[in-house]
């Protein structure tokens, strides 16, 4: 099943203004980034997301980590950011190597979301593709073998993220998300405050997911579910 959202490209300030009160109280929450590249500015990018909190993985990107070791990295932590080259459901890690969101949950460890991981984001260009691009958006992350399996929210980009613009997007979506703010809004707001304006984000997402924060969010979708939801810029 799917459900479809258009948004405004900038989102009303005024809302996120009175919610900017003050900081959670600290949760034990686990933090882990991975790094596309080692000589293009990815590992800043990561880091600026990182720093506002007390991280528990900062790596290069490797596929182990988001197939058949994913319950040991990226599914082993609240949220993951990676940050690298990309296109539609597909990124490269630092050691060469591509990993697919098609298939990324064959292995025995399954797909992200059934044993910790929330929340993921993509620091790239095209990963999370919108019903603008491809009519069946959701098909390809919940399908067998996919890696929808109890995760909350994949956000990215809809088309091209631009390395110049990107580790002040992840350096502001880090301060959302540390003041408690929706996940997938903080991720549009971080775009329409530091991103060219054609840079477009795009969010999936467990219908019941849509008003989680990282502090507050409801319970764990179930694994086999093909129900998604997309919000995108345009």
């Amino acid at each position: 099943m799917k459900t479809s959202s258009r948004c405004q490209r900038r989102l009303a300030s005024l809302v996120l203004a009175a919610a900017l009160t003050a900081a959670p109280s600290v949760l034990a929450q686990e933090e882990g980034g991975y790094a596309g590249t080692s000589n293009q500015g990815h590992t800043t990018v990561v880091y600026n997301f990182l720093k506002h909190f007390s991280y528990e993985q900062y790596y290069y990107s490797a596929y182990h980590q988001w197939t058949y070791n994913n319950n040991n990295r990226v599914d082993a932590m609240d949220i993951a950011i990676f940050a690298g080259h990309g296109s539609p459901w597909y990124f490269v890690g630092q050691d060469g190597s591509g990993v697919d969101l098609r298939t990324a949950g064959t292995s025995s460890n399954l797909g992200y979301g059934n044993w910790d991981l929330e929340f993921v984001a993509f620091q790239s260009c095209a990963v999370v593709p919108s019903p603008l691009e491809y009519s069946n958006w959701y098909t390809n992350w919940t399908k067998t073998g996919a890696v929808f399996d109890g995760l909350h929210q994949a956000i990215g980009f809809r088309n091209s993220s631009y390395q110049s613009t990107d580790q002040d997007v992840t350096e502001t979506f880090g301060w959302y998300i540390k003041y408690n703010i929706g996940v997938w809004e903080s991720w549009f707001y971080a775009i329409n405050a530091e991103a060219y304006w054609y840079e477009d984000g795009s969010a999936v997402m467990y219908p019941t997911c849509d008003g989680d924060t990282y502090f507050n969010f409801a319970a764990d979708p179930p694994a086999n579910s093909s129900w998604l939801k997309v919000w995108y810029q345009h």
